[in-house]
């Protein structure tokens, strides 16, 4: 993601050019309190009846645009093509984001920009897009070869683990590392989907382990599909189960669980309710991490490092068949029929329980 000047400088001088256009309206844009972006969902967005989730999507890619610009200290509306090529690397190495993710989020933004550009109420001229310039000059496939993350060992996440004394932060950590759960994922469980033996527990929330396919089990969590559950990702449901370490961080953060009439198991500690923005968990491991964060030469630890570990431990260290460790992970596994839900989670479920309970790696 080179953004060198290449002697553009001097070629907009030479023909009074300016290359940061957007810089002289960026006073101006503080002392107005609309929001230019969220202007474009009321006006554009919501009249052509656009889905949930894809206003969801809109306000995502909003927000982290606009807390990106604010810690480099430029309004989110006066952007140059460098401050959108820094924030696709940010989404890139800091936020571990896709290729594809990055340029949805991008061209999310750029449609607002473009919007700006066309109405008369926005200064924006028309033949600077600091957007398409940005996705035309970078790469996100290929050049220079992404960083790696930190080569740590079991050992080293006992120490942060036991560095942890926060029993929420703990079950964030312990269930991405020992689920390898993406952080959406981790947020959207519902109490329905932990099945737990603790008959306490059971008192204190009956409709613990009601959901369908967890019926018959116990210790054991169902993660629905990216089409069953809005926000998921994986393609495929898959059940796991609790060993002893993940049933005791559940059971030390359930008391402690906010009493609120929703059936999210994670609750924001402030509104009682969702949280629906997974760069909270990621300041969390970003904390807890800090001093493996510190080497320019790897990647930062985020929320994505426990998906890695979890993928690696098991196709790695533990030489899992690949298509066990595929329905983990609820990836693509060849031809399969949704008419067959049952038979398929209670089959893979059964051959990994038992490898998995056997040898899965302790934190503790």
């Amino acid at each position: 993601m080179n953004s060198g000047d290449d002697g553009l400088e001097e070629i907009a001088t030479a023909f009074g050019r300016d290359t940061d256009p957007l810089q002289e309206y960026e006073s101006r844009f503080h002392q107005v309190d609309a929001d230019p972006l969220y202007a474009y969902i009321e006006r554009v967005q919501i009249p052509k009846d656009a889905s949930e989730s894809t206003l969801k999507n809109y306000h995502h890619s909003f927000d982290q645009w606009q807390n990106f610009m604010a810690g480099v200290g430029r309004h989110f509306a006066c952007p140059n093509d460098t401050h959108v090529k820094q924030f696709m690397r940010y989404l890139s190495d800091e936020r571990d984001n896709s290729a594809s993710t990055i340029q949805q989020k991008v061209r999310n933004i750029n449609r607002a920009y473009e919007w700006w550009q066309e109405h008369h109420a926005f200064p924006h001229p028309m033949d600077y897009n600091p957007f398409r310039i940005a996705l035309r000059e970078t790469d996100l496939n290929g050049g220079e070869e992404k960083k790696k993350h930190p080569p740590l060992s079991v050992e080293d996440l006992r120490g942060v683990i036991s560095g942890c004394t926060n029993v929420r932060e703990r079950l964030f950590l312990v269930w991405q590392l020992k689920l390898g759960l993406r952080v959406g994922e981790l947020l959207n469980i519902r109490l329905e989907d932990i099945a737990l033996s603790h008959a306490e527990i059971e008192k204190w929330y009956p409709e613990m382990g009601s959901a369908d396919p967890l019926q018959g089990y116990s210790d054991a969590v169902y993660i629905p599909s990216r089409y069953k559950r809005e926000g998921n990702k994986s393609h495929r449901p898959r059940i796991l189960p609790l060993d002893d370490e993940a049933k005791q961080v559940l059971l030390h953060y359930l008391p402690t669980r906010p009493t609120a009439d929703t059936q999210w198991l994670i609750l924001s500690q402030r509104t009682f309710g969702k949280i629906v923005r997974g760069d909270r968990v990621n300041e969390i491991w970003k904390h807890h991490f800090a001093t493996h964060n510190e080497s320019d030469r790897y990647r930062n630890i985020t929320s994505h490092y426990g998906r890695y570990f979890f993928t690696n431990y098991w196709k790695v260290h533990q030489d899992l068949p690949r298509e066990l460790v595929q329905y983990m992970r609820g990836d693509k596994l060849g031809e399969y029929s949704g008419e067959a839900i049952d038979e398929y989670l209670s089959a893979y479920f059964t051959d990994i329980r038992d490898h998995y309970l056997n040898y899965i790696f302790k934190v503790f």
